[in-house]
């Protein structure tokens, strides 16, 4: 299959744009003055939960938007956004956890250098997904309950998070959102 180099710009504007908004979310809860709404989206402590949202939320924005955009030349777009994001955390999350694992608590600079990783490889994975495969209602489907799951886990736990290492707050000792869901 030759090169769609609509798809292809795409993808790449795709890997600044969500790098940016990632940073952007990253603070958002914060400059919007604990704003709950603010906080079902964007990451409102620093667990290590809270920071998957950097790369949903961001990933699933700029995903939206592109969709009218190369429409017409995606194939299985759905499918192939929700298993981009799935590939983003398992790079930029699976590297983090593994280094630790193997060599223990990570410094800033990896956790920003397998953020910036994570959106390249996704948007390069969504990018082979889209154009090598076949359009497929099924694979829609699975997609869109995929980005459902995700969508609604990040909400419920958010609210109510589980009271396990990975959600507790580093720096509080809090779950969830601050002062409300303690």
């Amino acid at each position: 299959m030759k090169c769609n180099n609509k798809l292809l710009i795409s993808e790449f504007v795709g890997i600044i744009i969500i790098i940016a908004l990632g940073f952007l979310f990253h603070e958002l809860y914060e400059i919007s003055g604990n704003n709950t709404i603010v906080g079902l989206f964007a990451p409102v402590n620093e667990s290590k939960w809270e920071h998957w949202k950097i790369a949903f939320f961001p990933a699933l924005i700029y995903s939206i938007i592109e969709y009218p955009f190369v429409k017409d030349d995606a194939n299985n777009f759905i499918f192939s956004k929700a298993i981009s994001i799935l590939t983003f955390f398992l790079v930029t999350f699976g590297l983090i956890e593994l280094y630790e694992l193997c060599i223990g608590e990570s410094e800033f600079c990896l956790h920003i250098t397998t953020f910036i990783l994570g959106a390249i490889i996704s948007q390069i994975v969504s990018y082979l997904l889209i154009t090598k495969t076949k359009e497929n209602r099924n694979l829609r489907s699975i997609g869109i309950l995929i980005l459902s799951v995700l969508f609604f886990i990040f909400i419920i736990f958010t609210i109510k998070p589980p009271k396990i290492e990975y959600f507790k707050d580093p720096i509080d000792g809090t779950y969830g959102i601050k002062n409300t869901y303690s």
